[in-house]
């Protein structure tokens, strides 16, 4: 979950009002209200020549005599660690079915990484959730979830390194391969690349391009990369997993103790390579730089658009902004003056949203819970006080309906497991994928201190157009 200082200040005021405007409870509603097609237009994103600047410099590298390996998917996903059963409640209340898994033992209560998105093969393949993972192999079905590392993660501490996990689910989701891959940027250095601190907020798969929102990354080299970009037929395998390091030295390649690591392939930024900026009452900066913290694919539209949401924890102020895809090249589609801006948006009603989907004209928002929402297995239940705890969020998913006149009715649907994070709809199952980062706490507020397990999972319920009950 993104923490910044400023958001300190709202814990107060989120205890009290919940997960929608203030006053909402789990049988109301809300309404987002659309934005001006003038307040669209004042938003704009460039990739700033960095496609073939970075793509060279990934070429550059693999033209060397640096020890690694371009790879494929398939290698990737051959092996490794493996899931298991769901083996946690999941909050979920819900008449659809639903299928998941736990991480192996390990990712489900390190303290070194915290998962933050999730998409797949169904995002990346249009009509179909099998993707091939190389030339002439059969089409697999892959989760991908992207994870930060932690405050306790020496050297690099919180934000610090940044990875991806692919998990080959084709077979089903309890004991399926899974890997990791270390984010990384190519650069001209004698090392080859560097690795990307970042946030890892969330993720989009797109044709061959997984796309990274890093929620400005705010005090982090290359914060102004809002929306970094991989390709997915382009991995990289490592000589040495015994070193903590990044980069190449002349013996050894490194991606701090993973076998693999994805180098990125260029970025999009504002024009002036602003940090963004959390929408706040009489900041200009921030009427056009938002921040993203969660990124998801609607192919309903036409073109195809990438739904990004902004995260606030001050009040409903956080936006959902739809882009412009191009499918011809799997980016964002830019205007006849170069820039991409966004096409829809609204302002939402939830706080602290974590993600959002759309298809057709229906979609979902996660977000805190609303006041007397139902008890949750990992929090306590404390209708007053019962959205936020040490720190930690109550949360809950919501529908959401584009109304006639463009704006957004949104009401709660169920709770769900802590601290959720990301959503991915894929049309092709009628899957609506969430995942959490909860790896455990303990809550000091009572007397004697109360401990709350780890309850990581990565979930999908079946979900149709997104009208399931």
């Amino acid at each position: 979950m993104r923490r910044r200082l400023w958001r300190a200040l709202a814990v107060m005021a989120l205890v009290v009002t919940g997960g929608l405007v203030a006053g909402a409870n789990p049988a109301g509603a809300a309404t987002a209200p659309a934005l001006s097609a003038s307040a669209l237009s004042a938003m704009r994103l460039t990739d700033a020549g960095s496609f073939p600047t970075i793509t060279g410099y990934r070429n550059a590298v693999e033209a060397s005599s640096r020890p690694l390996s371009v790879v494929r998917m398939s290698t990737l996903i051959a092996g490794g660690y493996a899931t298991r059963a769901v083996c946690h409640p999941t909050d979920l209340r819900v008449t659809a079915s639903v299928a998941g898994f736990c991480w192996d033992s390990t990712d489900d209560t390190t303290t070194n990484w915290y998962p933050q998105g999730v998409t797949g093969s169904g995002d990346g393949m249009n009509g179909t959730d099998l993707y091939p993972p190389c030339d002439g192999c059969a089409g697999r079905k892959v989760v991908a979830v992207s994870w930060h590392s932690g405050a306790g993660y020496t050297p690099y501490g919180n934000d610090g390194l940044a990875r991806v996990t692919f998990v080959d689910v084709t077979n089903g989701t309890a004991g399926a391969p899974y890997r990791h891959a270390l984010l990384v940027e190519p650069d001209n250095s004698a090392a080859g690349y560097h690795a990307i601190e970042s946030h890892a907020d969330g993720i989009m798969w797109y044709g061959n391009k997984l796309y990274l929102a890093t929620g400005g990354d705010q005090g982090a080299p290359g914060a102004g990369r809002v929306i970094r970009v991989f390709d997915l037929t382009h991995f990289w395998q490592m000589s040495s997993t015994t070193s903590g390091a990044v980069g190449c030295t002349a013996t050894a390649c490194s991606a701090a103790y993973s076998l693999f690591a994805l180098p990125e392939i260029g970025y999009y930024q504002y024009p002036d390579g602003a940090v963004c900026d959390p929408l706040r009452t009489g900041d200009p900066a921030s009427l056009t730089d938002p921040c993203f913290n969660s990124i998801s694919l609607d192919r309903s539209t036409v073109p195809d658009s990438l739904i990004a949401v902004e995260y606030d924890d001050q009040g409903p102020h956080g936006r959902i902004l739809r882009w412009p895809l191009d499918a011809s090249t799997a980016l964002l589609k830019p205007g006849s003056d170069g820039y991409v801006r966004p096409d829809q948006g609204w302002t939402s009603p939830v706080y602290r949203m974590q993600g959002a989907v759309f298809t057709g004209g229906s979609g979902v928002i996660e977000g805190l819970c609303p006041n007397g929402a139902p008890p949750v297995v990992g929090m306590p239940n404390d209708p007053a006080n019962d959205a936020i705890v040490d720190g930690f969020a109550k949360s809950c998913l919501h529908k959401a309906t584009i109304s006639a006149n463009g704006s957004l009715d949104v009401h709660y649907w169920t709770t769900t497991m802590t601290n959720a994070e990301n959503l991915s709809y894929w049309p092709s199952t009628g899957q609506l994928w969430l995942m959490n980062e909860f790896r455990g706490t303990t809550d000091t507020k009572v007397s004697p201190p109360v401990a709350y397990p780890s309850d990581r999972l990565v979930l999908a319920i079946h979900c149709p157009s997104l009208t399931c009950s």
